[in-house]
């Protein structure tokens, strides 16, 4: 009996349980809990606390200004390749002479040979100290030029590289005190496949213009109002004006020509790579109007170099030992003449075909740029048969 009792104990309770949580389930079922009231979420203002700043006015960028004064620039040899030779030339306008104060044009040309296409081109350019670039006047300019006013160093680069043969020309302001004979250099800066190739340095000299030499007398060269070059009678005589000595006859007055003569002589006449060769130089003047500006400009062909000066005046203006390209010898004070400059220089290795050596000399007097005519010297490899 104690088991059957303690098994419907167990039954009673169970089912006691069913329907107490049957009950809980009805009540709640009709009562729902009432939701909570939703309570606004409101973000604390983080700038709140913060005073109000006056409105700020938008500040103009002013352009960078580029800078008027470059250094100058060391120039570095020339460096070509043969299907990709790009050669600069150099004109001064006016002969090459330039007034005090005045501006003066500078034409550069530039011309290609070989079949590789040149992807970048550039060219520098260094004036005298106190020169100072102006503009772009004509020709293809270039897609980036210099500020007017820089100096010394002028910078001009194409982007879209022109046909060529190309050329452009750039004015300089000249400065008052301009007295002496200075020179521009400048050199041309190209990429065709490959790393940087450079011409040869060119060296341009130029002198004053203008004005009368110090020791320089009025000029009897000029017929008097258009007439002719005989000199005119004296007047009649008078008794306010009595004849001293009878009129002499009119003479004929000859217009002396001024004239420089060049002689060049190359020692000796056939060249050996590494082997110095002299060139003697022979100046001489004919005129009574004194020389007050001089200089001797050389072409060297390819493959030959300046030495040095071994006899001579040397001028204070002279090219450095290992230059090719042109020469320029410029003597401010001028040597008395005639007078002979001998200077040395050598064959590269691999230089192995004739080659020419011109020699010309530009000066002035009271006037414009003279110039002497060109003097042309071959020399020939020393294996050269005849």
């Amino acid at each position: 009996m104690e088991r059957s009792t303690i098994i419907g104990f167990i039954l009673t309770l169970i089912i006691a349980l069913i329907f107490s949580a049957g009950y809980i389930i009805f009540v709640a079922s009709k009562n729902p809990t009432p939701a909570r009231p939703s309570v606004p979420q409101t973000t604390p203002s983080t700038t709140a606390n913060i005073p109000k700043r006056p409105p700020v006015t938008p500040q103009t960028i002013q352009p960078r200004t580029p800078p008027l004064k470059v250094e100058g620039t060391t120039f570095q040899p020339a460096l070509t390749e043969p299907d990709a030779l790009i050669k600069m030339t150099r004109e001064i306008a006016g002969g090459g002479s330039a007034q005090p104060g005045g501006t003066l044009d500078i034409t550069i040309t530039l011309e290609k040979e070989g079949a590789k296409t040149i992807r970048a081109l550039g060219i520098q350019e260094l004036l005298p100290a106190g020169w100072a670039f102006d503009t772009v006047v004509e020709g293809t300019r270039p897609d980036l030029v210099p500020p007017p006013g820089r100096t010394p160093l002028l910078e001009f680069a194409w982007f879209n590289i022109p046909a060529f043969p190309t050329s452009f020309a750039y004015r300089v302001r000249v400065p008052n005190d301009f007295k002496d004979v200075v020179e521009i250099q400048g050199q041309t800066l190209y990429r065709a496949d490959a790393g940087e190739l450079r011409t040869d340095v060119i060296k341009s000299p130029v002198v004053p213009s203008g004005g009368q030499s110090p020791t320089s007398t009025p000029s009897t060269d000029q017929a008097p109002s258009g007439k002719s070059e005989e000199m005119q009678p004296d007047a009649p005589s008078t008794a306010e004006n009595p004849p001293s000595s009878p009129p002499p006859k009119p003479l004929a007055v000859k217009k002396e020509e001024e004239k420089i003569t060049l002689m060049q002589i190359i020692t000796p006449e056939k060249y050996t790579p590494n082997s110095p060769l002299e060139v003697k130089t022979t100046i001489n003047f004919s005129g009574q109007k004194p020389v007050t500006a001089l200089a001797l400009v050389v072409n060297l062909p390819s493959q030959i170099q300046f030495e040095q000066i071994i006899d001579g005046p040397a001028p204070p203006i002279a090219p450095k030992k290992g230059d090719t390209g042109t020469l320029n010898f410029v003597w401010p004070s001028i040597p008395p003449f005639p007078f002979t400059i001998t200077y040395q220089v050598t064959a590269q290795n691999g230089a192995t075909d004739e080659k020419s050596i011109a020699g010309q000399v530009i000066f002035h007097t009271d006037g414009p740029q003279q110039q002497s005519e060109r003097v042309i010297t071959k020399i020939s490899p020393e294996n050269k048969q005849n």
